[in-house]
């Protein structure tokens, strides 16, 4: 292995076994265009540099998050990733979730000892660690206390759990309807624009007063910012992009 220099090269097997991964996914990361290796030999042995091993590194972060292949490549692909940006965010992420386990852990040992009869457990004890709220600091962290969190929390809190139930549903009806049917869906298609303009309705009726811009600069946050972006590659391949471009569509006509 090479040890200095900013020239360092790898071969397939040598920056496999940095990784702890087999010589086989490296291939296979190449063959759908994830990892790419610097050059191949007429020999056919491939060789990488310290910019495969960052890549790789990325790969492999967003795996521990859950992040599917095809998604990861639509995030690294993307004009505006910067690696500073997406190390933060792995380590934002991986943090909350280590101090969520933790927790979690401790509410099964908790109550491992009061089945033995160790010890009791109010009500709040049983469910420490388990909250459908997880992201709602990370939206805080990314806003700040603005005057449009600050309307979202009162308003949200002001609901009852059925008036929740029924605007989440509302949501994730038009998040589907915005992501569109499938990658032939064009941004302006009228049943797009009209579940993006309805979905701009919805935030001001139930959430916040949103003026166009505020809500351009949303669907950026919706695309940079992984933990949000999965939400609607689920829905569809590219359906985070798509949604970006459908709504700053909409912004464009609107202002």
């Amino acid at each position: 292995m090479h040890i200095s220099g900013e020239n360092m090269t790898y071969s397939i097997k040598e920056i496999a076994d940095l990784a702890c991964v087999t010589t086989r996914t490296i291939r296979y990361y190449d063959q759908i265009g994830l990892l790419s290796p610097v050059s191949i030999g007429d020999n056919g042995y491939r060789k990488y540099d310290t910019d495969c091993l960052l890549r790789l590194q990325q790969i492999l972060f967003f795996r521990e998050l859950d992040v599917s292949l095809k998604n990861i490549e639509i995030f690294l692909n993307q004009p505006d990733f910067l690696l500073r940006n997406s190390l933060e965010k792995h380590r934002l992420s991986l943090e909350k979730k280590v101090k969520r386990l933790k927790t979690l852990i401790r509410t099964i040992n908790t109550t491992l000892e009061m089945l033995n009869g160790e010890k009791k457990m109010t009500e709040k004890e049983y469910f420490n660690g388990i909250n459908e709220s997880q992201y709602e600091d990370e939206v805080k962290e990314r806003w700040g206390v603005t005057a449009h969190y600050k309307e979202s929390s009162q308003k949200w809190a002001s609901y009852s759990k059925k008036q929740k139930d029924m605007i989440k549903k509302i949501g994730r009806n038009l998040t589907i309807q915005m992501v569109g049917k499938d990658e032939t869906t064009t941004v302006d298609d009228p049943d797009v624009q009209k579940a993006v303009s309805e979905y701009f309705a919805y935030l001001n009726k139930y959430f916040y007063g949103c003026d166009v811009e505020f809500f351009r600069g949303l669907s950026d946050m919706w695309v940079s910012d992984v933990r949000f972006a999965v939400n609607y590659e689920r829905i569809r391949e590219g359906g985070a992009v798509f949604i970006r471009q459908a709504v700053h569509y909409f912004c464009d006509n609107h202002s």
